[in-house]
């Protein structure tokens, strides 16, 4: 038993921290690094907007932490309506210890409710995503303003509105029974090849995206949320039925497609 005793109190022993009146410092805490040689003020940025606002603004502030120089290459922003602009030309060299601003605008001209996009900073050092936040408020009509700006704001608040009331006559019932051409004109030519489109509504000639089947199907039977494109789908509360969404689609990838010079030349005649 003694033994067992000797050998449990040696080996407790053996595994026991060495101190004494010589023994050196503890190991130091390692603090954490950041993953960037760029250290922002923040990688995400909300705000509020007023009504009748049409531009966001942000600050995003960094600073080269690193022991050695840091060049920002480029920014690339979700999508155009989003500018980014750094607080010295591209490329940009930032010594150890040294910062900046880099300024972001998001035109917020026809947008409601919550609207989030993203910067991307390219730098010597990889790459860091930033994002913002806008809440926009939906402006009611003015009384001075038109029936047509009226119906407009409307559509922002509900996409499917442009089928009921006032709206029908135009955006509904020329397309009864109709297909293919016919169909085109009357429920997709109204807004998309019309003398005095909308800043919004795009040119179905110029998109870049990748015009199949799927893709004109898809937007045809579900359109866009919080958009001015509504859902043509009966299912979906609008007035096409499934014969006439595959007329539609069928004709749209004639008229449209995908990288056709002649596409986009046969909506100016």
């Amino acid at each position: 038993m003694k033994i067992v005793l000797l050998l449990i109190s040696v080996l407790l022993i053996s595994l026991s921290p060495m101190r004494g009146d010589n023994a050196g410092p503890s190991a130091p805490v390692i603090p954490f690094l950041p993953k960037s040689a760029l250290l922002w003020d923040a990688v995400e940025k909300s705000v509020e907007l007023a009504a009748m606002t049409n531009i966001a603004g942000f600050t995003f502030w960094a600073t080269n932490v690193s022991d050695g120089d840091v060049t920002i290459h480029s920014t690339e922003t979700s999508c155009d309506c989003t500018v980014a602009q750094a607080a010295k030309l591209l490329p940009w060299r930032l010594a150890p210890g040294e910062g900046g601003s880099l300024k972001v605008n998001l035109n917020t001209r026809g947008r409601f409710g919550l609207v989030t996009k993203t910067i991307t900073v390219h730098s010597s050092h990889g790459s860091q995503v930033l994002t913002i936040h806008a809440r926009i408020p939906l402006t009611p009509a003015p009384a001075n303003v038109s029936a047509r700006q009226r119906d407009m704001m409307a559509a922002l608040q509900d996409r499917q509105v442009v089928f009921q009331g006032s709206c029908a006559a135009c955006h509904a019932l020329p397309a009864a029974g109709k297909t293919g051409e016919v169909l085109f004109v009357k429920a997709c030519g109204i807004c998309h090849t019309a003398e005095h489109r909308a800043e919004m509504v795009p040119d179905l000639a110029a998109l870049q995206s990748k015009k199949d089947e799927e893709y004109w199907r898809s937007w045809v039977t579900h359109g866009k949320p919080g958009s001015l494109m509504p859902a043509f789908a009966m299912e979906e509360g609008g007035i096409l039925d499934t014969n006439q969404i595959e007329s539609l689609v069928g004709y749209l990838l004639k008229k449209y497609p995908a990288g056709s010079k002649a596409a986009a030349e046969s909506l100016a005649h």
